[in-house]
């Protein structure tokens, strides 16, 4: 028995002796993603997308593996893909090994100037709206969902993921794979899926079925290019989606910005069997333009060895989560200036958000 077997093996044991010591179990995670009008197919999607065109879908796919503790050094791992996902099929997991250290400085500027956030589909603004905060003390008064979406703006340079930090003791895909070079638009996920890292005991094991699979295209339009006017918003309802959520934004000048979204305090904002919804007159008339944003929410499924009869307790091994869920995005109200700009608007193609309106939210929330 060589010495990584038998610390296996000492450490299973031990457990036998300690009920609830190690039941603290590897969580797994993986999202499948879609992404259809401006946020797809590079800059001739966007340009098509702009003009009404459907454009392209880009499908993405985020893995991840959180280890309960510090993963040892010289560790592999990695996750095995079907054949129909068109790529690999062995994916490296690479990421931040320790619990401390890693991660990026916490400090950022302090944004300065107000937000307006308004909700609901209807021809005009609600009684109560909007509701007024000032950016300084947005941390504390925001609700989760627009504490999000303020995070994202923050986050977001240029669209990539160089700026992100991984959580401790998580192994990430496709962080620090340099051979990728994306995910073919018509892979699947449908067929077994094997997790395997050298500090765990046991391999992870699962598989996909159809429903499970990439979402179709939301094919997110609108009815108007008036600001001033209501803007009726419609997509696709698409089969697998649980609901939808809706948002926009707009700014004016550098110190004001101003947040639609289509419900609050509700996660899917909307339900699925809805397709259509309108943006009350006049929220963004005092802008140049505005970008709104779509997410289907599609289905969930967990998985965990050892499976569990009911009522029985023991520890899990490993767990996991996979979710599926589609993403669209518009700009409103920016008509022949859309047409003036769309060299600018392709060249930041990868920014959700593009062009003008996303050079002035960089100025509210920080560089």
């Amino acid at each position: 028995m060589n010495k990584h077997a038998l610390h296996i093996a000492l450490v299973t044991a031990f457990a036998s002796y300690l009920p609830g010591a190690f039941a603290a179990p590897v969580n797994y995670e993986m999202n499948l993603r879609s992404y259809s009008g401006l946020g797809a197919g590079g800059a001739t999607g966007m340009m098509s997308a702009m003009f009404g065109g459907k454009g392209g879908i880009s499908k993405q796919m985020d893995l991840r593996l959180a280890n309960p503790a510090d993963i040892p050094g010289g560790y592999s791992a990695e996750h095995i893909v079907p054949e129909g996902m068109r790529i690999g099929p062995s994916l490296p997991l690479k990421g931040e090994r320790r619990g401390t250290g890693g991660g990026g400085s916490s400090e950022s500027e302090q944004p300065e100037g107000k937000m307006l956030i308004y909700w609901g589909c209807s021809e005009t603004v609600l009684k109560g709206q909007p509701e007024v905060i000032d950016l300084k003390a947005m941390s504390s008064r925001l609700s989760p969902e627009v504490a999000a979406m303020a995070q994202q703006s923050r986050k977001r340079k240029g669209g990539g993921d160089a700026g992100e930090t991984l959580p401790p003791r998580t192994l990430w895909w496709p962080y620090g794979d340099n051979a990728f070079t994306g995910i073919p638009a018509e892979a699947s996920v449908v067929g077994e899926h094997v997790v395997k890292a050298s500090f765990m005991q046991q391999e992870i094991r699962y598989a996909l079925d159809k429903d499970m699979d990439f979402l179709e295209a939301l094919n997110f339009k609108s009815g108007s290019s008036d600001l001033k006017a209501a803007i009726p918003l419609k997509w696709d309802q698409l089969s697998r989606a649980k609901g939808y959520n809706l948002n926009a934004v707009g700014a004016v000048g550098d110190k004001e910005i101003i947040i639609w979204m289509a419900a609050r305090n509700k996660n899917p904002m909307l339900p699925g069997s809805q397709s259509s919804c309108t943006i009350p007159a006049g929220i963004f008339q005092k802008t140049s333009g505005a970008m709104a944003m779509a997410e289907a929410v599609g289905p969930t499924r967990g998985f965990a060895y050892p499976s569990l009869k009911p009522g029985e307790k023991k520890p899990l091994i490993w767990t996991v989560k996979v979710r599926v869920s589609g993403f669209d995005n518009l700009m409103l109200g920016m008509g022949d200036v859309a047409r003036d700009a769309a060299t600018d608007a392709a060249a930041d193609s990868v920014v959700p958000g593009g062009g003008s309106v996303l050079k002035s939210l960089k100025g509210l929330f920080g560089n």
